[in-house]
């Protein structure tokens, strides 16, 4: 017998948000958002309409100061999600953002095949509606540490959809200034480029391509990410850029692994 109320394990897979009600109770049906879930480690990628018309494909280090604006409205997140009875809490371990005065949580309940968030701390409220839910046996996640650099990653994979994540260079601020008034105060467009470059990218897996078809990074889009396992299994190289859109391999280290580890290699 079904319930009202899902479980973490009901909820890997992908989902589209169809609307949010937001506190002061203005709407939104058009930006496009999209929640990778694995068994406990998302990633979520919030693109408003018309950005890519904006910003094109050119890397961070080529976008004049407009474009790199247009940047800040999206939203970009990933981390591990924790279930305590009714309540969710999506802890995020890469954020686009600066981090937010009150956690990320709420409830979660069915609704005529509707998954619908209500927020806890603020009065938000959310559809979701399946994209490719509870894909049979092809479910993993990992947790990514780059020692080299200090940076973390995030990996899911999620049937034919995977999202990757990984964290800026540097660390914003710990100022609640918002990204846009950062990336504005900002003297040169390197800077303001170097507050931008945090990926969050979802993807579609086809047979051993792994493409890229949304990103917070212009010149993601489209990119093969190549995943591919160390000898020992103990590692993950990935294909990545650097704000100038220059093709690296990253060798990151598996600091936390959920489900089967070979389906996060291509």
């Amino acid at each position: 017998m079904s319930t009202p109320h899902p479980a973490l394990a009901d909820l890997p897979g992908v989902w589209r948000r169809t609307l949010v009600r937001e506190a002061d109770g203005s709407t939104d049906r058009v930006t496009a958002v999209l929640w990778v879930q694995g068994p406990a480690l998302f990633g979520d990628l919030r693109r408003p309409p018309g950005l890519d018309e904006v910003v094109g494909r050119a890397p961070l280090a080529e976008l004049d100061r407009p474009q790199l604006l247009a940047l800040c409205a999206q939203k970009a997140f990933a981390g591990t999600l924790e279930q305590d009875g009714p309540r969710f809490s999506w802890v995020r371990r890469i954020d686009l953002h600066p981090s937010a005065p009150l956690p990320d949580a709420g409830t979660l309940h069915w609704a005529d095949g509707m998954l619908v968030e209500e927020g806890l701390h603020e009065a938000y409220l959310e559809h979701w509606e399946p994209v490719e839910r509870n894909p049979d046996g092809a479910t993993a996640a990992a947790l990514l540490d780059d020692p080299a650099e200090g940076r973390t990653g995030v990996l899911v994979r999620a049937g034919s959809w995977f999202c990757y994540a990984r964290d800026r260079s540097t660390p914003l601020p710990t100022s609640q200034v918002p990204l846009v008034e950062q990336v504005r105060g900002c003297t040169d467009r390197a800077q303001a480029a170097a507050l931008l470059d945090c990926e969050v990218s979802i993807g579609r897996v086809h047979a051993d391509r792994w493409e890229i078809v949304s990103s917070t990074l212009p010149q993601r889009i489209g990119v093969q990410l190549r995943p591919e396992l160390n000898r020992d299994g103990g590692g993950l190289r990935i294909n990545d850029t650097d704000p100038h859109g220059r093709t690296h391999p990253r060798d990151w280290q598996l600091a936390e692994v959920e489900g089967p580890v070979q389906l996060l290699a291509g």
